[in-house]
């Protein structure tokens, strides 16, 4: 049973604030959980996405034939497909009780006194239990003055001993310098197996034959279907 006298009500407003800095640093947690579950399930999704857009910035897949090209985008499909598939459980958001257990991991504590933060005496407490209560609050109080969340820990470096994923990065960094500017038309290009696409359009080159001065020619600029120019010895 809950006392609420108003010696009791003094003896909470302490907590308020603290339970208040606890609540933040709760969410956080369990934020941190979310993203330390999240990042090595999604790994093999990202894997198979990186590797398609590479494929695609480097312009492979139209260079297949037409079965093989439509072979290439359902198995990336479905590699893509199945790795969020089994991605899906750990992308639910953790609860308060596993929020709670971070906190108190990473804060060091060992006896988890964030768990007894619903805890309530029972029955009509003595002067004893009313003491024995009121110390333990007050180390409780002391307990969440030192909550800390700690940084977020995929453990990418123990699950990727090898440092794939950098390699993963550079290949993505090398395929958008080769086919960066023509991104969208490759993209096209990739997901339109057996059909034919504009290429870039040429580029124009500008041209024009300065004649020396002793001529006093105006600068020349040779017509698209010439075949031979005349230039003065000594044009630019």
């Amino acid at each position: 049973m809950r006392q609420t006298g108003p010696e009791h009500r003094d003896n909470e407003r302490p907590m308020d604030g603290a339970t208040a800095a606890l609540t933040w640093r709760l969410a956080l947690a369990r934020l941190a959980l979310f993203w330390e579950r999240a990042v090595p399930a999604l790994a093999p999704a990202a894997i198979v996405a990186t590797l398609f857009a590479a494929a695609v910035l480097f312009d492979l897949l139209p260079r297949l034939p037409t079965a093989l090209h439509w072979l290439a985008l359902i198995a990336f499909l479905a590699g893509f497909g199945w790795a969020l598939w089994r991605a899906r459980q750990a992308l639910a958001l953790p609860d308060a009780f596993a929020g709670r257990r971070r906190l108190e991991k990473a804060s060091g504590f060992a006896h988890r006194p964030l768990q007894t933060l619903d805890d309530r005496p029972a029955g009509a407490p003595d002067s004893a239990q009313v003491a024995l209560w009121e110390a333990h609050r007050r180390r409780l109080m002391a307990a969440l003055a030192k909550v800390r969340v700690g940084w977020p820990s995929p453990g990418l470096v123990l699950r990727d001993p090898m440092a794939l994923r950098i390699g993963m990065v550079l290949l993505l960094i090398v395929g958008l310098g080769v086919g960066g500017d023509q991104a969208g038309l490759r993209f096209a290009r990739a997901l339109a197996p057996g059909v034919d696409t504009p290429g870039q359009a040429p580029g124009a080159l500008d041209l024009w034959i300065t004649p020396p001065a002793y001529t006093g020619l105006p600068p020349v600029i040779p017509r698209v279907d010439a075949t031979e120019i005349a230039v003065p010895v000594g044009s630019q």
